[in-house]
C-alpha cells in the first residue's frame, strides 16, 4: 500500500516569538492599581490665627496636590512653618515621628537650620485629621480642606452678619479646622 500523503494544516501556525525583545508598551497587563492620590485646598480668607503672617498665607497656592498623601501633608506642614511669624513656635507645636514612611519638614530659627521627621500613615483621612489638628494647635480656622473654598463677599461687622456671610460664603461643616 502506498504511504498516506499528509496535507499541510489548515491554518498557518503562530510565529514563535520568544526570541524577539518586548517592551511594556507591547506586552498586555492587567490595570496596574491607581496610586492614592489626595488635594487639599488652601483658604487664604482663613483667620490665621496668632503664629502666622497672613501676606504668607495669601502667597499659598490655591491647591497642594493631587498628590500622595504623605507628599501632600509633608507641603501643608511645611507651608504653615514657612508661613509662620516665628518658624520655631510652629515647629514646637510638631511631634517628631517615626515608623516605616515619615516626611522632614524643616525650620530655621536661633540661626541654625532644623529638621523633623512626621510619621505618616499613607491615607488621605490621616492626612485630613493630622490638618485639623494642627489647624486647631495653631488658631487659624478653616485654613486647609479636602474641598475648594468659595471666594468671600463682604461680610456686615455685626456677629450676627458674620454668622451668616459664613454660611453664604460657602462653608461647610465638613471642612477642616472648624470647631465642633
Amino acid at each position: 500500500m502506498p504511504p498516506l500523503a499528509i496535507s499541510p494544516p489548515r491554518s498557518t501556525p503562530e510565529p514563535d516569538i520568544s526570541s524577539i525583545p518586548q517592551d511594556a508598551a507591547t506586552i498586555p497587563t492587567t490595570a496596574a492599581p491607581q496610586a492614592l492620590t489626595v488635594s487639599v485646598y488652601v483658604n487664604k480668607q482663613a483667620n490665621v490665627g496668632p503664629y502666622l503672617d497672613r501676606r504668607k498665607v495669601q502667597q499659598l497656592p490655591e491647591r497642594l496636590g493631587p498628590a500622595r498623601p504623605a507628599a501632600v501633608l509633608q507641603h501643608a506642614v511645611q507651608a504653615c512653618i514657612d508661613c509662620a511669624l516665628q518658624q520655631k513656635a510652629v515647629f514646637a507645636l510638631l511631634k517628631q515621628g517615626y515608623g516605616a514612611e515619615a516626611v522632614s519638614v524643616s525650620a530655621s530659627f536661633e540661626g541654625k537650620q532644623h529638621l523633623l521627621s512626621l510619621l505618616v500613615v499613607n491615607s488621605i483621612g490621616y492626612v485630613l485629621r493630622f490638618l485639623k489638628k494642627l489647624c486647631r494647635s495653631l488658631l487659624c480656622d478653616n485654613l486647609f480642606s479636602n474641598q475648594p473654598f468659595q471666594p468671600y463677599s463682604t461680610v456686615p461687622e455685626s456677629p450676627e452678619g458674620y454668622e451668616n456671610g459664613r454660611m453664604e460664603a460657602g462653608r461647610r461643616p465638613h471642612q477642616l479646622g472648624l470647631k465642633t
